[in-house]
């Protein structure tokens, strides 16, 4: 029996409301209290569940899920939270199998219809994608996620007034729940972008980011302190001979998703996505506080998350987590080793294209086209540092250059990782495995050169990007030089 029952439900009730304005911290504390009170509920053990998804850690959140799933056998909102966590890991077999599950369960589970098609699309795989739609049930008006779903198909196809036509649906109705219409806001941005009408389609941008709760940029001069010389210094380092671990850096959209699939496609490389583990270690101790078992700790539980993720099969392993900039001091210890790729891009165009990705809870400063700048110039200033101070081998690429010349920059960039090169590198686009970032559309093609200064479609709506960025904003040429040439 449930210790006390009512007040687990207020605990959930308070913690489903912090939640919804991003306290995942307070949100945590509130949902455990509530489980030790009712300690079979299986909707507190879900939103635990969908909490550990947000905070990408996703073997915390298969726990919870397989334990709600114990008590609600083939629930398929549960089979969607562990699915989600799947796919956070690479498990695509797993993943797939939870989706499938649910809609045998219910075939007019429109979420995990949609999530079952997304998936598809991210392989590449948009037959199968609208296989999944034909076979789907809907009874009454169609749901807001199968008109998601059917755009995202038909945009894939590049038939944008069919898209267009299912995201309108979605803003006509009023019962349809604001995140979804967010949604249908990004999408109808990125179909008037590719119809020319720029715009039309700054304005659903701004208005979908302007649905977003406001985040922060990343504060420069206090990384730098919290990782000065003295400090990098006091911290030795693991020991650790590996060159597995292979790190891709950069800001969103600045050409990772691109070099990660290329480096990828090689036979001796695996991918393990934004893995979140070292951003997990980076939170447990201040830098003045780390030891050396600690370090050596850390490297030991990265490596056989490597081996529990890919097997132990590849000789490299990629690893492109998010905000790389704030753990490379801690990588430099963990791997000394290490081979880091920086990818760069025109700081206008990657800042832009960012603002015009739904990236959710993952990326809550690019919600803003001024703090985007921010970001920009403190990533950048960060760098910068790390260059100057750390040991371990960073290759910068630039996007534009890649895309310019880019059988010779591939060769540069398996060369960086210390193995022979080989021809399926060139024909990256053609793999199947899941791109699960905002890039899954692009890297199934071959290399084009049409996003090059895309920015000055935009030029008269970016005036508060620019400024921010500053230095970095070469406004007058193509030039993507860092002022200060990192």
């Amino acid at each position: 029996m449930p210790k006390n029952p009512v007040q687990a439900a207020a605990f959930l009730k308070k913690g489903v409301h912090a939640m919804r304005f991003e306290n995942y911290g307070i949100a945590r504390g509130l949902f455990e209290k509530a489980l030790k009170l009712d300690k079979d509920n299986p909707e507190i053990m879900c939103r635990l569940a969908q909490l550990a998804i947000v905070l990408w850690k996703s073997e915390e959140a298969i726990d919870y899920a397989r334990r709600a799933l114990k008590r609600r056998a083939n629930h398929p909102d549960t089979l969607l939270l562990l699915s989600q966590a799947y796919m956070q890991i690479g498990d695509l077999e797993n993943m797939h199998d939870a989706l499938d599950r649910a809609i045998t369960q219910d075939p007019t589970h429109d979420p995990c219809v949609h999530a079952k098609v997304m998936a598809y699309i991210n392989s590449g795989e948009t037959e199968q994608a609208e296989r999944v739609l034909e076979r789907s049930q809907v009874f009454g008006e169609t749901p807001a996620l199968i008109h998601l779903a059917r755009g995202k198909v038909a945009r894939t196809k590049k038939d944008y007034a069919e898209a267009i036509g299912h995201y309108e649906q979605i803003l006509e109705h009023d019962n349809v729940m604001d995140r979804q219409k967010r949604s249908a806001r990004y999408e109808l941005g990125h179909c008037y972008d590719s119809l020319g009408e720029y715009d039309r389609a700054f304005e659903y941008f701004r208005v979908a980011n302007g649905g977003h709760l406001p985040g922060k940029a990343l504060h420069a001069p206090s990384q730098i302190e919290q990782w000065s010389k003295d400090v990098l210094d006091a911290i030795p380092d693991s020991g650790n001979e590996s060159v597995r671990p292979l790190f891709i850096l950069g800001m969103p959209r600045s050409g990772t998703t691109l070099t990660e699939q290329i480096l990828a496609s090689h036979p001796e490389v695996a991918s393990v996505g934004e893995a979140a583990l070292l951003g997990h270690q980076y939170a447990r101790k201040g830098a003045s506080n780390l030891t050396g078992q600690d370090i050596c700790s850390y490297a030991e539980e990265y490596l056989e998350m490597l081996d529990d993720r890919v097997g132990t099969s590849s000789t490299r392993i990629v690893d492109k987590h998010i905000g790389m900039e704030r753990t490379l001091g801690l990588i430099s210890k963990m791997f000394p080793r290490a081979r880091v790729i920086h990818c760069l891009r025109d700081p206008i165009d990657s800042c832009l294209s960012s603002y015009f990705q739904n990236f959710g809870s993952n990326v809550v400063y690019s919600r803003d086209l001024k703090m985007l700048g921010e970001q920009y110039v403190a990533h950048r200033r960060v760098m910068d540092y790390w260059y100057e101070s750390l040991g371990i081998e960073i290759l910068q690429s630039r996007y534009e250059d890649l895309v310019a010349d880019f059988e010779p920059r591939a060769r540069a960039l398996v060369e960086h990782t210390g193995l022979d090169f080989h021809e399926d590198c060139l024909n990256f686009h053609e793999s199947k495995k899941l791109v699960s970032t905002a890039s899954s559309v692009q890297v199934r093609s071959p290399i084009y050169q049409s996003s090059k200064q895309r920015w000055r479609n935009y030029e008269k709506h970016i005036g508060d990007l620019i400024d921010a960025l500053g230095e970095y904003a070469d406004t007058s040429s193509v030039s993507t030089e860092s002022p200060q040439g990192a």
